[in-house]
């Protein structure tokens, strides 16, 4: 339509049915009405949608930035925690817990590998046997015995520490599953807290195994002396469940089984490896007539009957040696100690910081002493005590 308009003629319904132009009528059918309704409604739904597209602005850029440097930071997070036989490693030694009780482990190992390299020598040579294969058999029993019987008894001892803690998830029938026993499922806060518990024990089992070796260094009947080895090498056994346990809380559980890796290739580089050679060479030196030929027979028997003392000086270094696993069992739990006051120290500091969030800033700009405040309100003595301090 062109030209001027001048009525538009509309029915009830709102709908033109004719208009005016330049004084002629023109009537509009229902097709064209159809459109110029179709075309009002294609307008009215881009009005309402227009508000819900926000313009394009700093804001998106800013945000797309951020997302941005969050996917880089990701990814290099994810870069910096993947494993390696180096990061492995370096993560062990980080560890002076893990290092400490490696050593204290080790000692141990190499007495007990010494101990049954030699041992029919040695209480051959202690005159407790006459016949080599009789003192070899008798050994190698007890020895067997004691490893049989006492670890089993160090992993219940453990069992029941773990049990205590509430490590791990109850199973369906109310008790502790099993997978919670060997520690799988130990809080991280709680790591700590058991391995200071464990180790005491584990060092007054060591202790009490030297209580019952010592003595044999003095004894002359082959039973007595085979009974109180029997007993110390039970305890020595007992020990092994529970270092297990404290190597693998001693660092984060994604590095538990590389951390048991590294106590055992320690505890054989520096135990069982060099040990056994060294009071070898001290035997041997300390008591020359019994050194064992090719023929598994002492070189010089009558000399080695008269050198009885330097085969139990042998046995006495060797015992000693022992002694550095109370040592250093004893510093691992001082290092589990200092964890837990780092931690409950952290605790602490949280505390104090959301007191102060919650109280805010002071209006006049002064400095808040809230937490300060908070924190002194903690310790405050009763009023028996301080009669008492005041007295």
């Amino acid at each position: 339509l062109s030209g001027e308009v001048v009525d538009v003629e509309v029915e009830g319904d709102g709908s033109v049915t004719a208009v005016v132009i330049d004084g002629e009528r023109d009537e509009v059918d229902e097709e064209d009405e159809r459109e110029r309704r179709t075309s009002l409604t294609a307008t009215t739904t881009t009005t309402t949608l227009e508000p819900l597209l926000p313009p394009r602005d700093n804001n998106s850029n800013s945000a797309a930035d951020a997302t941005s440097k969050q996917h880089h930071q990701k990814s290099a997070a994810e870069k910096k925690d993947k494993f390696t036989i180096l990061s492995e490693v370096k993560t062990c030694l980080n560890s002076k817990i893990l290092v400490t009780l490696s050593l204290g482990q080790a000692a141990i190992f190499g007495v007990v590998t010494a101990l049954g390299t030699f041992g029919g020598a040695f209480i051959l040579a202690l005159q407790l046997f006459d016949d080599e294969k009789v003192a070899a058999t008798w050994f190698g029993i007890t020895a067997a015995l004691a490893g049989v019987i006492g670890t089993p008894l160090g992993g219940s001892l453990v069992d029941k520490i773990l049990a205590r803690y509430g490590a791990g998830d109850n199973d369906n029938d109310g008790g502790t599953s099993s997978s919670s026993l060997r520690g799988e499922g130990v809080d991280d806060s709680l790591r700590h807290p058991i391995i200071a518990s464990i180790l005491p024990r584990m060092n007054a089992l060591v202790a009490a195994a030297m209580l019952f070796i010592f003595p044999t260094l003095a004894m002359q009947d082959a039973a007595f002396f085979l009974f109180f080895l029997f007993v110390g090498w039970t305890l020595l056994f007992a020990t092994q469940t529970g270092i297990s346990i404290c190597a693998m809380l001693s660092v984060k559980n994604a590095h538990r089984p590389n951390a048991l890796a590294f106590i055992s290739i320690a505890g054989h580089l520096l135990g069982d490896v060099p040990l056994p050679i060294i009071l070898g060479l001290i035997k041997d030196h300390l008591a020359p007539g019994c050194k064992v030929g090719e023929d598994g027979s002492f070189s010089k028997p009558e000399e080695c009957a008269s050198q009885e003392k330097g085969v139990r000086a042998t046995l006495a270094i060797a015992y000693v040696w022992v002694l550095w696993a109370l040592v250093f069992f004893e510093l691992a739990r001082r290092l589990s100690r200092v964890e837990i006051g780092k931690r409950r120290s952290d605790e602490i500091n949280s505390l104090l910081l959301q007191e102060e969030d919650s109280n805010g800033a002071p209006a006049n700009g002064e400095k808040n002493n809230s937490s300060f405040r908070y924190y002194h309100s903690k310790f405050q003595p009763t009023p028996q005590q301080s009669g008492r301090s005041l007295a």
